[in-house]
């Protein structure tokens, strides 16, 4: 689940036909790298190339697993006037079984493409 109280904005690359080409060619390898590193991957079909990203100021995400029956999660987001002031609001006893990350608060300029921001749980 990802939560983006204020606009974001979608960057893809413009060499995707490239990335798709290399990604065939190398596939072996990168599946013998991701069994080396014991990450779970069964299958070359787990392997996934990203070509973009959306960036915003501030957003929120939530993993749920599947094997966690019961699992919950409970949060606000108040977003000032200007869009510019943002408050997360986290309900810490309601969050069971979960992994949150909350994206920055305060008062939260627009990105630009220098911008990194830390997140923090």
């Amino acid at each position: 689940m990802l939560s983006l109280p204020v606009p974001a904005r979608r960057e893809d690359t413009v060499a995707r036909g490239e990335f798709g080409a290399w990604i065939v060619k190398h596939i072996d390898r990168w599946f013998a790298f991701c069994r080396s590193l014991g990450l779970g991957i069964e299958h070359m079909e787990d392997i996934v190339l990203i070509t973009g990203c959306h960036r915003t100021r501030s957003c929120t995400n939530v993993t749920f697993s599947e094997s966690r029956d019961g699992a919950q999660v409970s949060f606000g987001v108040r977003v000032g006037v200007s869009g510019a002031d943002i408050t997360w609001q986290l309900s810490r006893e309601q969050i069971r079984g979960v992994v949150l990350n909350c994206g920055p608060s305060g008062d939260v300029r627009p990105c630009s493409q220098s911008d990194h921001y830390d997140w923090q749980p």
